[in-house]
């Protein structure tokens, strides 16, 4: 097994510790996140463009995927490093890449809830220690816990992508044609697929014309995707103020009725 495997393993698996772990050290930052995760590994991969293109395509696929409680559907930053790690050092296509990251993206997942099942063995000493106000112990399981979870995700990136990477770009490589091209199909849908779960979970008929006046604007009058943007980020602060004033008006007129109440209520109370 040549070095260059070995230490681009290790390149992974750190961008994988300091993604998946720096997400939980100091709040949840989403530095876990695919337009997150994707640049820093095609940086220390050498390939930075892949890194861009994957993580922004992966960032749509996974955008309409939410974790609920303590349920985990799957977890972005292992399926996106694996996926930078197959297109650049397997050779791999981006499609194909984003394809295989969805059950990538499962087994992480499942990883991610045994580290819960398994560190809630702490669970007695962490209420032992708050019980005795022992902060220097709350701080040492805090942060031991924390490193361990995230060297779990390491050794993990590492061994998959030693004994993993290459086999399986080798293998999709010898595959028929029309098996890869289905592959980069499908990669290329599910960026779509992503963004109509966003849109089931935020839709309502009065926001409606504005889906369709951006899918007029980038079809029909081809403006690009960064001026579409900007134009709604435009209309979104416009109307944001307009609500601003609307909501100030209103509690304006409730806070004159209040008073007026008051009084009324005083003269009453003098009268009778």
């Amino acid at each position: 097994m040549s070095n260059n495997i070995i230490l681009a393993a290790f390149l992974c698996g750190l961008a994988e510790f300091i993604c998946y772990g720096g997400d939980w050290l100091l709040g949840q930052n989403m530095a876990d996140q695919p337009i997150v995760v994707g640049p820093l590994v095609g940086l220390l991969l050498g390939d930075l463009q892949t890194g861009i293109i994957l993580g922004a395509m992966l960032e749509a696929t996974f955008i309409g995927a939410v974790n609920v409680g303590g349920a985990v559907s799957l977890n972005p930053s292992v399926a996106t490093v694996l996926a930078v790690a197959y297109a650049i050092i397997g050779g791999g296509d981006t499609k194909a890449a984003v394809a295989l990251a969805i059950p990538m993206g499962l087994l992480g997942g499942l990883l991610e809830v045994g580290t819960y099942v398994l560190f809630s063995l702490f669970q007695d000493s962490w209420t032992d220690a708050a019980d005795k106000a022992n902060e220097k112990k709350l701080v040492w399981l805090h942060y031991g816990v924390w490193f361990a979870r995230s060297l779990v995700f390491f050794v993990a990136v590492f061994i998959t992508v030693v004994i993993g990477v290459k086999p399986v770009a080798a293998f999709i490589k010898s595959l028929p044609s029309f098996v890869e091209n289905g592959l980069g199909l499908t990669g290329g849908l599910l960026p779509a697929a992503g963004f109509a779960m966003l849109l089931s979970m935020v839709w309502e008929k009065k926001l409606a014309v504005w889906y369709f006046l951006g899918f007029i604007l980038v079809e029909y009058v081809k403006l690009p995707l960064l001026v579409v943007g900007i134009i709604g980020l435009v209309f979104a602060v416009v109307f944001a103020f307009y609500d601003k004033d609307i909501f100030d008006l209103k509690h304006s007129k409730t806070a004159t009725n209040s008073n007026k109440s008051a009084s009324q209520q005083e003269e009453e109370d003098f009268l009778s």
